[in-house]
């Protein structure tokens, strides 16, 4: 018999801006597509598991833990148009794609937390979880617009701070 335990003020294992590895530019393993809009691209994706369902009436309330993986082989970084002293400053800006992944990761955790589901609870987990992953990657593109992906130095270093302050 397995017993599983939920309390209502969880502490998440969340991820921590500290903790999150920094990204280099051999990390990027996809050849460039020759169509690509721009030199660099980084593929980071949010998957979840289940962690605890617990059933409370006629609902459900499911916990789940996230994990955030770069794509290397999805991503890629152009080196014939990568000057090498727009380097830092890109690696920098996809290093803060990868940091909102982490930023929408703790977010899932802690929105599906509050949720209340129904018997068919798996199905219903997961639709939430594809909602807000959709609703989160809206942040991955207001990140590039308002930075102008990374050419302005002043919207990055806003975007910087506020990436960090979400990850403490």
């Amino acid at each position: 018999m397995v017993i599983l335990l939920f309390m209502e003020n969880t502490a998440f294992s969340q991820h921590k801006y500290s903790e999150i590895p920094l990204i280099q530019i051999s990390d990027f393993e996809a050849t460039p597509p020759q169509d690509a809009q721009m030199p660099v691209y980084i593929n980071s994706r949010v998957y979840y598991r289940i962690d605890t369902a617990i059933k409370k009436g006629k609902h459900y309330k499911v916990q789940v833990k996230t994990k955030v993986d770069m794509q290397k082989d999805a991503s890629f970084w152009d080196k014939n148009k990568v000057r090498p002293e727009s380097q830092a400053r890109l690696l920098n800006h996809e290093q803060g794609h990868h940091y909102i992944a982490h930023i929408a990761a703790n977010r899932i955790e802690e929105e599906i937390a509050k949720e209340k589901f129904g018997e068919n609870w798996k199905e219903e987990v997961r639709n939430k979880f594809r909602e807000l992953n959709q609703q989160y990657y809206k942040e991955y593109l207001k990140y590039d617009e308002e930075t102008q992906h990374g050419r302005d130095a002043k919207a990055q270093e806003k975007w910087d701070k506020w990436i960090k302050k979400q990850l403490e």
